[in-house]
């Protein structure tokens, strides 16, 4: 039997292992990726659809280790944003003009015919019981709408029939004209021949039969409506009126001819002019209808989306800025400058990051003769954000940090090391700046941080060319304790034991101040944990024992971070001090561990739960303890593996959970008493943050 668990354990030792030098190098080539991904929000951008920030390689500040650039603030530096507009215009009766959205029947539509037929070539890449599929059709301007609920409305009202689709519906489709476009084109369709027709639509049910459509045998003209609601906020699409004529399995639906409607606008529920541009409160609902002389409609009652500035620079056409900033995204052309960078593997197992900054950094061009983007509401429509542009800060002025510089910490006044022109001031009223006397363009900016759990945003004071402007940059602040207490149930020799455990984690900024990157910015933490039983075991056939451990870890990431933050594997020695009745036996061991937000695979099915539903942090050890400190104990492959995860319900409190299998073996010949405990546990319980 012993033989048998020696053979366990040894294989749960190679796994392990080999496990967690898989993830090393998963972990190595996702830092490389975030690295790439970077928000570089004022330098990299597709310069096809994005113009570039000027940069003049005589001028600029930035280097090969220095191109981390700051921010300008916008509001300190002279852009004044005026409440934002709904602007339109119905002025012909049949095209809307919504913000730099257009609505009318050439791109409002649906058909409703043979999946086959949607496309001259797209039988090439369907099976013959697939292409006869009756299809139904839908398209409109891809801003306006993303998900809903469809309806087919009689003309005298009657429901006739529903079908709801998600954004995630929405996807699928759009990923499913993705593979037969890709399809086609390795067949020897030209690329541009797939861009209209089904290749356009927003979304296609692809068997109206088979989710019982009305269709066959309707007698009554009806329209299509589309509703679409986020809260408070709707937005709802009206077709033109259709008709369909049906025989056996065939079926055709085309438009019904009408008279001309009277074009109308009405905004805030009053009849309003054609065209105009009207402000519009930010914390008060905006209601919109147009009704075209085509029969179609739009309309929507929402609150508009704050614009998120973070940035704007001179690009080297004299006549465009380019803006940046992060969350709603606008309508236009723009580019997400820090796009998910997983691979392939890595979204086939559902291992996605599920903690850290949410933030989607985008940049457009903006014009400076008339500085306006538009923005999507909270639950439909577009808004106008007017810019009043002052003096824009120009980019020969932009200070940049090194490449290496941190984006969390453990401690306030964290120090930045960046360049900056060698004839420009830098300063600034939060902590401090040190210049380099040998060096008049590098300098050491003690970044100020005092909000545990949030992104700091510092500033510095940059005086240029005569001019002054405020720049400043983001790091978030993390907290580099935790404290928990913990039950356990213990299964070993047969019987559960019950055990109580303390626990603390503690993690290190840097050491004493030393800034290497390799060996000590946010490389190292230790831990402490000491378990008791509160019931016995047997010792002997005449003797019963608690058990009691204490360990202390020391910790080294592979990758610098922030605990509970950022991924990584490491290794780590510990030193374990076991107390079974009169044996003690300290050892010291090796060993690797592994940490990181539970992969959204598994956050996801956690969710379904209410009180799961919160960010999540999960990591796994496993140590081999080799060495005895004391003469008088020889170990017989001690070991502990050891999976926890905790969920953070709110910045500081925390519930935990692990389980694992831990074994004790040793001699203590003092006390001539031999241990060999193999246990398997589950343990539960909380903890704070600070």
């Amino acid at each position: 039997m012993e033989h048998q668990r020696g053979r366990i354990v040894n294989i749960a030792q190679h796994l392990v292992l080999s496990i967690l030098l898989s993830f090393s190098s998963q972990a190595l080539a996702q830092e490389k990726a975030e690295e790439k991904a970077a928000p570089a929000a004022a330098e990299t951008a597709s310069q096809e659809e994005v113009p570039a920030p000027q940069r003049s390689l005589l001028k600029t500040a930035a280097t090969k280790n220095f191109s981390k650039p700051l921010y300008f603030d916008q509001l300190d530096n002279g852009v004044i944003l005026p409440p934002m507009e709904l602007e339109y215009d119905l002025s012909d009766g049949k095209n809307l003009k919504i913000g730099n959205v257009t609505l009318n029947e050439k791109n409002f539509f649906f058909a409703l015919l043979p999946l086959g037929k949607t496309h001259s070539q797209l039988n090439q890449v369907l099976g013959s019981s697939e292409a006869a599929k009756v299809a139904l059709i839908m398209s409109w301007p891809q801003s306006l709408m993303s998900h809903g609920t469809l309806e087919m409305i009689s003309r005298t009202g009657t429901v006739l029939w529903t079908y709801s689709f998600t954004k995630e519906d929405q996807a699928n489709w759009a990923k499913q004209l993705e593979d037969w476009r890709k399809g086609l084109v390795s067949k020897g369709v030209p690329a541009k021949a797939l861009r209209g027709g089904i290749f356009a639509s927003q979304y296609a049910i692809q068997d109206v039969e088979s989710v019982k459509a009305p269709f066959w045998g309707q007698k009554e003209a009806f329209r299509f409506c589309v509703t679409q609601t986020t809260g408070n906020n709707s937005t709802k699409i009206c077709s033109q009126r259709y008709g369909a004529k049906s025989s056996g399995k065939n079926v055709v639906m085309g438009k019904m001819r009408q008279d001309p409607v009277a074009p109308r606008v009405l905004v805030q529920n009053e009849e309003a002019k054609p065209k105009a541009s009207v402000p519009v409160a930010a914390d008060m609902p905006t209601s919109f209808f147009a009704e075209l002389a085509t029969g179609e409609s739009y309309e929507f009652v929402t609150l508009p989306n704050k614009v998120e500035l973070m940035d704007i620079a001179d690009t080297k056409k004299s006549d465009t800025l380019r803006i940046v900033g992060y969350d709603t995204r606008p309508i236009g052309r723009s580019i997400i400058l820090n796009p998910d960078q997983y691979g392939k593997l890595t979204k086939l197992l559902g291992f996605e990051a599920t903690i850290g900054d949410p933030r989607k950094f985008w940049a457009m061009a903006l014009k400076k003769d008339d500085p306006k983007i538009y923005l999507p509401g909270q639950g439909g429509g577009v808004f106008k954000q007017r810019f009043e542009l002052n003096e824009i800060p120009r980019s020969q002025s932009r200070v940049y940090l090194h490449n290496q510089t941190p984006a969390g910490t453990y401690i306030d006044n964290v120090k930045l090391f960046g360049r900056k022109q060698p004839v420009a001031e830098v300063n600034s009223e939060q902590n401090s700046v040190d210049l380099n006397p040998q060096d008049p363009a590098a300098f050491t900016w003690n970044f100020k941080a005092t909000e545990r759990g949030k992104i700091n945003r510092s500033y510095l004071n940059v005086t240029a060319d005569g001019k002054a402007y405020k720049s400043y940059y983001e790091i978030f602040k993390g907290y580099p304790r935790e404290l928990s207490g913990r039950f356990s149930g213990v299964q070993a020799a047969g019987k559960l034991i019950i055990m109580g455990e303390v626990a603390y984690n503690q993690w290190f900024e840097d050491l004493f101040g030393w800034q290497n990157y390799w060996l000590s910015r946010q490389r190292w933490g230790a831990s402490f944990k000491y378990f008791q039983s509160f019931n016995k075991m047997d010792v002997s056939t005449t003797e019963t024992a608690g058990i009691a451990v204490m360990t202390l870890d020391l910790k080294w990431r592979y990758t610098p971070g922030l605990w509970g933050r950022d991924e990584t594997v490491g290794g780590m020695l510990s030193y374990q001090n076991v107390t079974f009745g009169k044996a003690v036996a300290p050892m010291v061991g090796a060993g690797a561990f592994w940490a990181r937000s539970m992969p959204k695979v598994f956050d996801d099915l956690f969710n379904l739960i209410p009180l799961m539903r919160y960010p999540k942090w999960v990591d796994m050890e496993f140590i081999y303890y080799a060495l005895p400190m004391n003469a008088n104990v020889t170990l017989n492959a001690p070991m502990s593996l050891n999976f926890h995860g905790k969920v953070l319900w709110s910045e500081r409190f925390f519930g935990e959970a692990g389980f694992g299998m831990k074994r004790y073996g040793f001699t203590d010949t003092s006390v001539n008493q031999k241990a060999e405990l193999n246990t398997f546990y589950g343990t539960v319980g909380l903890g704070i943050n600070f």
